[in-house]
């Protein structure tokens, strides 16, 4: 029968303790587990990923590949005390973050230097003067966090634009509840319920009490279509294309229904360019005659470089020190910090300001070939366009290969999302995404090939 992999000095795993012993909290669980045998394991692990591709659970790379989400079902477990923490570090960032961007595009910005804003790939000057509905530019909120050797959460990443995976976390809770009842049994979860939350937020930004609400999808076709059909039915609210909206004589948005056509009060966009799909929805939106959720401008605080400020945001318009820490970073266009960092390049990660997905992250200590000369080159002649990072020792968590009917240990990191609605509240859901990197390489997001798990808070 399989056994969990050995200690290693070497390699941090968040399931053991500095001793090498596997922690209390996931004695039980993993004991379940192994308890379980090859056959076992197998078979429930072929059960599990049916009931994935029956629920079209997917993220589609390719518009002609249906690519179900690979997952691992051996869960995260944090626990209350760490949560509380990450908690309250993820909301205090969150109101920064929007304090940040009202002064972009409302204000008179003074933290973060002019030419790194003016710079942003996304940053929008026909926002100049704007101030979106109850002063909420960021109302739905992704954060990418990894634990390190000591124990410590510390961020790597701000995602404002569109935040996408929540309803990973949901669907992998969901079906490890049904396909492993007698193992979640064993602990108090936290439930990971986001609609009265969503719900909320959607009324308090909006006049109209109860108002007329669309999810707005790039279509089927789109990698998140999953994501984005999910959220429609959990939260009640129609599923949209483009095609299904347009913009009345008065500016107002209308939405074309078999009952006759509806003026939408608010649109959840899970859209990148809005007159692609909507012409003349920006007008719209800047004349508030529509609420956008995430709206527009939020991006630059997307941008990798901006991130090298946020600490000094959260002191600046919370007056608070910042609960959470994050990725030691250094600006390019520093002579010092430039030389530093092509000095130590071998052990540094470099960015490009405006990647996702894990496209434009270079993680150096991994690669192999002639990357060095060619970054070089690049952070020489282009010092603006990306930011390193000191490469962080971060944990790794144990997964089932059910080919092999081995375990192995990978490298994990956390996506917390949050929420801040019209009275200016932010609220973080307990646990988040667990994303799960591929053999040999640290790069976790699911579009680079990474598996999900299952992340339990628990009291």
């Amino acid at each position: 029968m399989a056994q969990l992999p050995g200690h290693s000095g070497a390699a941090v795993s968040e399931y053991r303790n500095n001793a090498g012993d596997v922690r209390a909290v996931y004695a039980d669980v993993l004991a379940s587990f192994v308890g379980l045998g090859y056959d076992g394991m197998r078979e429930r692990w072929r059960q599990a990923n049916r009931v994935v591709e029956l629920d079209a659970f997917s993220f589609a790379l390719d518009p002609k590949e249906f690519r179900p989400v690979p997952t691992d079902w051996i869960p995260r477990i944090i626990e209350m005390a760490e949560w509380r923490n990450i908690k309250a570090g993820v909301e205090q960032r969150l109101r920064a973050l929007n304090a940040f961007l009202l002064d972009v595009y409302a204000g008179a910005q003074t933290v973060v230097p002019d030419d790194v804003v003016y710079s942003c790939q996304y940053f929008y000057p026909e926002l100049q003067g704007f101030r979106p509905a109850k002063d909420v530019f960021v109302h739905i909120y992704g954060i990418d966090l990894v634990q390190q050797r000591d124990g410590e959460y510390v961020v790597l990443e701000d995602n404002l634009r569109i935040p996408s995976g929540i309803t990973y976390q949901l669907k992998t809770m969901e079906i490890a509840r049904q396909m492993f009842p007698e193992i979640c049994e064993g602990y108090d979860i936290v439930p990971y319920d986001i609609r009265d939350t969503y719900l909320d937020l959607f009324a308090s930004l909006c006049d109209n009490p109860n108002p007329t609400c669309a999810l707005l999808t790039d279509s089927k076709f789109g990698s998140a279509f999953f994501e984005h059909r999910y959220l429609s039915e959990l939260l009640d609210i129609p599923l949209v294309e483009g095609s299904d909206l347009y913009i009345g004589y008065d500016g107002d948005v209308w939405m074309k229904t078999l009952d006759g056509d509806a003026r939408v009060d608010l649109i959840y966009r899970r859209v990148e360019d809005l007159e692609i799909f909507v012409p003349h929805l920006t007008d719209a939106y800047l004349n508030g005659k529509v609420v956008l959720v995430n709206g527009m401008g939020t991006s630059v605080a997307d941008d990798k470089l901006v991130f090298l400020w946020v600490p000094d945001m959260i002191r600046h318009y919370l007056d608070e020190e910042p609960i959470l820490g994050q990725a030691v970073s250094y600006d390019l266009d520093d002579a010092a910090s430039r030389a530093y960092v092509l000095e130590n390049l071998d052990k540094m990660v470099l960015k490009t300001r405006q990647g996702y997905g894990g496209l434009g992250v270079y993680i150096m200590p991994d690669l192999a070939g002639n990357y060095r000369t060619q970054l070089t080159r690049q952070i020489i002649e282009n010092p603006r366009a990306m930011i390193a990072q000191e490469t962080i020792d971060f944990t790794r968590h144990v997964i089932f290969d059910e080919e092999t009917g081995e375990y192995d240990d990978r490298y994990i990191d956390l996506r917390v999302y949050a929420v801040q609605n019209g009275r200016g509240e932010a609220t973080a859901f307990p646990g988040g995404l667990t994303r799960v990197s591929q053999a040999g390489n640290r790069v976790t997001n699911n579009s680079s090939g990474g598996l999900c798990k299952p992340t339990w808070v628990v009291r």
